[in-house]
């Protein structure tokens, strides 16, 4: 089984819930990061209004971090390899008359699917399921050529600890990738540490606007993890990017 059937299988999954619930279970589980993305829209764009921003959510899933930004009459688009997550988003916003814009697409792979400019690139947890550096580069330059002149790119992703416990069915390689058995074993996490992280940004030509390591926020990787303690699970690093502005002489 591909990476691609899995995530689309589990989606499938959950269609047999009501949107009622699924919608209710996507907003509260971006609950902790729309603060983060609320205070750096505060901080980085005081002067622009949420009507009429433009906002992309990259690896959106059922879009619940969008579907609050949207309420305050953001213009939001959506972006997703699977077809059932987009599917499912386009009902649950429609529980409350909204029309996200949606786009399938492979976003380690990008081809034309999407472009305009946005103020407001949304990353839900995507960073760290895109695993080679081929794709993470594609998809830093891919941020680039999206932003707006002022333009965010605010993500949270998880970083490396000095102990990570990894459980039977899983192994972590010397290039900070957690690979998952399906029959043979798959590439589903790149969890670098977090000054490998700053050194890919940099050398991707973005600017670091924020960038701030959270040891007390762990990532539950897989739900094989679930019992596993905090202190041995990835961190998290928080940031903001902006394109690099070129000063004129």
């Amino acid at each position: 089984m591909s990476l691609k059937d899995y995530y689309e299988d589990s989606y499938k999954t959950e269609s047999s819930r009501s949107l009622n619930e699924l919608q209710a279970e996507a907003l509260q589980s971006t609950k902790g990061l729309l603060h983060f993305v609320e205070e750096s829209k505060t901080r980085f764009l005081p002067d622009l209004s949420w009507q009429g921003l433009k906002v992309i959510e990259m690896g959106s899933g059922l879009g619940g971090l969008s579907l609050h930004l949207a309420r305050l009459g953001a213009d939001v688009t959506l972006v997703d390899f699977s077809a059932t997550a987009l599917q499912q988003a386009e009902k649950i916003y429609a529980l409350e008359g909204l029309q996200p814009r949606l786009i399938q697409a492979d976003v380690g792979l990008p081809g034309d699917e999407i472009n305009e400019k946005f103020d407001l690139i949304l990353d839900s947890h995507l960073l760290h399921c895109i695993t080679s550096a081929p794709e993470r580069s594609s998809y830093f330059k891919l941020i680039d050529e999206l932003l707006s002149d002022r333009g965010l790119f605010v993500a949270e992703t998880m970083v490396h600890r000095k102990k990570l416990f990894v459980p039977d069915g899983f192994m972590f390689d010397q290039n900070y990738v957690l690979w998952q058995m399906f029959g043979e074993w798959k590439p589903v996490r790149k969890i670098p540490d977090s000054l490998d992280l700053e050194k890919e940004i940099n050398e991707a030509g973005l600017n670091i606007s924020y960038f701030f390591y959270y040891g007390q926020f762990s990532f539950i990787p897989h739900r094989t993890f679930m019992d596993i303690p905090a202190e041995v699970l990835p961190a998290s690093v928080r940031m903001v990017l902006q394109k690099k502005q070129i000063t004129q002489s």
